[in-house]
């Protein structure tokens, strides 16, 4: 295992299907890793940042080409623990997968991983349910949640190819504040400290995921810079945190694989305060700005090469079967920054959705060259 270099590439649309050129990528999570999912099948088709209406909604039957494949708006809409949506976007080229959880490891999650047992196999497993996993199934919540991480991990090997890279999002930093759908009443009073229990939960998850071999992202140690780009309910995080998020993961991909990677940002000055005042015509000359990236790096990769690049013929695959049956248990929640409740001056949070509906830069098209056909039998 090596280490990934502190640098952080910016993809673009062309960088991104290159990279991910018939690949196989299953993300698996909360409602984060939905986001996630999302701005990785945006970046696929255009140079654009998601939209806030785009980050909120879940379930939906379809979100710019993919497919609701089981649960969202087909079954029950719900905020509880037993909420199902699995997502799919297939073209010629790609295949993207997304499964929300809200538990690292129980009888769904098996029935996943029989899922993922099946042709085609998984090039790239991405996952993170802490939050869900460490405040909804009562007062043993923290010990448990160790437990079953160290039984995923032990699954994945048994499940999963060699060759795929699996990897590990650590939990974003939550204000002391938090609220929204998923704080319900019962836990409130752990506001007070489940930013202190993130911190310890993906210290441990580093070293369980870590001992066993595989990735680790600390997208937490990324963030917690930046904790103007999280939205008002203090958990989640608007849409050039999540373009971040894709740069950063893309970035441990392309260096895990040894690919060649499109421009690296190393310590960047932090960009003017008035960064988001220009025009669309200036948008569509300049790239976004990069926040700084720090010389440390707790991410490691794997160095065995994907070869599953290589033209291969896979059916095309649906998902039938629904699985309900899940653990029951209630509910708990942590925190620690002096500067969590930072309110940025000069209205930047008002004048960042400025960009919402403009390119992500300059639109071009992908070279023919570059285009050579997954091979999906639809």
């Amino acid at each position: 295992m090596v280490k990934t270099s502190n640098k952080t590439h910016m993809f673009l649309q062309e960088d991104a299907n290159k990279l991910l050129h018939n690949k196989f990528i299953v993300i698996i999570g909360d409602s984060i890793q939905r986001g996630i999912y999302k701005d990785l099948v945006l970046l696929l088709q255009k140079n654009k940042y998601l939209r806030e209406t785009d980050l909120r909604k879940k379930g939906e039957f379809s979100f710019i080409g993919d497919q609701l494949i089981e649960g969202g708006q087909k079954g029950v809409m719900t905020n509880g623990k037993n909420y199902r949506e699995i997502r799919q976007y297939q073209t010629d080229y790609n295949l993207i997968r997304f499964y929300f959880v809200t538990r690292c490891y129980n009888t769904y999650i098996e029935s996943i991983l029989s899922d993922l047992t099946e042709d085609p196999k998984p090039d790239v497993v991405i996952m993170n349910s802490c939050l869900w996993d460490i405040t909804r199934y009562g007062k043993a919540s923290v010990e448990m949640y160790k437990e079953n991480l160290d039984k995923l991990y032990q699954r994945f090997k048994e499940c999963l190819p060699e060759e795929c890279l699996v990897l590990w999002n650590a939990t974003l930093p939550i204000s002391k504040d938090a609220k929204g759908g998923f704080i319900v009443p019962e836990i409130e009073f752990m506001n007070s400290t489940l930013r202190l229990d993130i911190l310890e939960a993906n210290f441990y998850a580093r070293q369980i995921i870590s001992s066993n071999g595989y990735d680790f992202l600390d997208l937490h140690y990324y963030l917690r810079g930046q904790l103007q780009r999280r939205v008002g309910d203090g958990i989640h995080w608007d849409m050039t945190a999540h373009r971040r998020i894709t740069n950063l993961i893309l970035t441990h991909l392309a260096e895990a694989w040894g690919e060649d990677a499109p421009g690296s940002v190393e310590r960047m000055l932090p960009p003017p305060a008035n960064r988001f005042n220009h025009s669309i015509v200036d948008n569509l000359s300049r790239r976004p700005p990069v926040a700084a990236v720090s010389p440390i790096n707790f991410g490691v990769a794997r160095t065995l090469i994907n070869e599953s690049c290589k033209q291969r013929p896979i059916s095309d695959y649906n998902i039938t079967r629904s699985v309900n049956n899940i653990n029951t248990a209630s509910g708990y929640q942590w925190q620690p920054y002096a500067n969590d409740d930072y309110h940025p001056t000069n209205n930047m949070n008002r004048n960042r959705s400025r960009l919402r509906d403009q390119p992500y830069h300059t639109p071009f098209q992908i070279p023919s060259s570059v285009q050579q056909p997954f091979m999906f039998n639809h």
